[in-house]
């Protein structure tokens, strides 16, 4: 009875692996036809199709550096990155690490008094400048999806705080502000809106950069010893208890 039972379920097991090789052909065949290509799929070409995919790259698997280069770049889907958005800010690490580095900057500007200090410059040029640098690498670095929008987003929250911190300055909160400095309702808009724009153009363009180095590092950069352990380690075959 248990020899009976083996011989059964490896004639389903034959009979399902047949099943599944029939709907590769048809679905071959429906390929080639979609295509343009209306002969019928031959079972050496369709094994020859199956023996050279595409170039599919695994977990942990290291290629080439042209290789590298030409798979980190992805096609943008506007659209759906935009759908992503609140799913990107509220449940991803992309936006807040940018966002409180730019609302510390900002803290920490709101208690200068005088505009000589020598940190005056070390806000305006580097943590709070008018075309942001490191809020958008590291929202696009941290970002898992979307990257340009990452960068986009902390732009505008690095812009957001370099306007208020003019307002602040602006209004009489700081000494020593240089006279060209002090700006007209008129001049004030038109910065504002120069702030938004490039902050938000070079955000995008930044973000975007970042995360295809990201996945440039993680294609050319060897696998990890620990993903080759568990690759390496293969579950052992289930042992037969039926009796005979």
């Amino acid at each position: 009875m248990a020899r009976a039972k083996m011989t059964e379920r490896a004639e389903a097991r034959r009979r399902y692996r047949a099943y599944l090789q029939e709907l590769q052909d048809q679905a071959a065949a429906k390929d080639a036809q979609g295509t343009g290509d209306l002969a019928p799929a031959s079972p050496t070409a369709a094994k020859a199709s199956r023996t050279t995919p595409d170039q599919v790259v695994r977990p942990g698997q290291k290629v080439g550096i042209f290789s590298a280069f030409k798979l980190a770049t992805r096609p943008v889907h506007y659209l759906d990155d935009l759908r992503y958005a609140p799913t990107l800010i509220l449940k991803t690490n992309a936006i807040w690490p940018s966002a409180l580095f730019s609302i510390v900057a900002l803290a920490y500007g709101l208690t200068r008094t005088d505009y000589n200090d020598s940190t005056i410059g070390f806000l305006v040029t580097f943590a709070l400048p008018m075309m942001p640098l490191i809020q958008p690498m590291f929202a696009g670095f941290l970002a898992p999806r979307a990257t340009w929008l990452a960068g986009l987003i902390s732009g505008i929250i690095s812009g957001l705080c370099l306007e208020i911190l003019i307002i602040w300055w602006v209004t009489g909160h700081i000494a020593n502000l240089p006279a060209d400095q002090n700006l007209s309702a008129t001049q004030f808009l038109s910065s504002t809106v120069e702030v938004f724009l490039t902050g938000m153009t070079f955000g995008a363009v930044l973000g975007a950069a970042s995360g295809w180095y990201k996945r440039f590092l993680t294609l050319a950069s060897p696998a990890p010893a620990r993903t080759q352990r568990s690759a390496s380690k293969k579950p052992a075959p289930r042992r037969s208890t039926a009796r005979r």
